[in-house]
């Protein structure tokens, strides 16, 4: 049987559809989160909120304790011990002379160090003066005319020459003052003292000896200070 002479029927070929023009959405991978965040400013460090305590701290450091800082650090030390003092005093009033002689030293340390005055520095004209109220105060045998004294002639001598006026001593022979003027109260509360021994001008060495601690425990806790600003 001869083959069949008509040729044999192709299949029609269908063209594979053409590809998408749209992009494959790929599923993200979750990435770790950075150490570090590079696209803040090199040098830039983060800002944490910090209590007011390390605020007023940094701020003491960096510009210096203000003034009314400098009073509470004096009179948180100060007030108690005058209170314990007098306490003393009441109780033991023939313990007079050491109790304000150690009283005294102590504020005269923490003075410098509560930065309420300056150091007592190797100043020739500063220990000239403290001589000078000394002086005074072992002649009158009362601080309260020292101080007097002591303060009219530093405002003629400024006057005259315009020179300086150690602010500090002023404020050292204040407090002693006003510290002084308490005791002896409780002293004639306890008649233990005589209020006619304020009007009283003579000499006296142990009416002397606690402005000589003050100046004294100024001088030391001057070593023991520490200079922020």
């Amino acid at each position: 049987m001869t083959p069949s002479s008509q040729p044999t029927q192709a299949i029609p070929y269908a063209p594979s559809a053409p590809p998408s023009s749209q992009p494959t959405q790929a599923i993200p991978t979750p990435q770790p989160a950075p150490l570090y965040d590079y696209s803040r400013p090199a040098g830039q460090a983060a800002v944490q909120q910090q209590p007011a305590d390390s605020i007023r701290f940094i701020s003491e450091v960096v510009e210096g304790y203000t003034f009314t800082a400098k009073l509470e650090r004096f009179f948180g030390v100060a007030l108690p011990l005058a209170a314990l003092n007098v306490l003393v005093l009441g109780w033991k009033p023939e313990w007079a002379a050491w109790a304000n002689f150690l009283f005294f030293f102590l504020i005269g340390a923490w003075l410098p160090v509560s930065h309420l005055v300056d150091k007592l520095d190797t100043d020739v004209e500063l220990f000239r003066d403290l001589g000078i109220v000394l002086l005074l105060n072992f002649l009158c045998c009362n601080p309260l005319f020292a101080f007097v004294f002591y303060g009219l002639g530093i405002l003629i001598v400024w006057a005259i020459t315009r020179a300086d006026i150690n602010w500090s001593l002023l404020g050292v022979m204040t407090i002693y003052v006003l510290l002084r003027i308490l005791f002896d109260l409780v002293l004639m509360l306890v008649d233990y003292a005589d209020p006619a021994d304020w009007l009283t001008v003579g000499i006296a060495f142990f009416g002397s000896l606690p402005l000589l601690a003050m100046f004294l425990g100024w001088f030391i806790g001057g070593m023991f200070r520490s200079d922020y600003a």
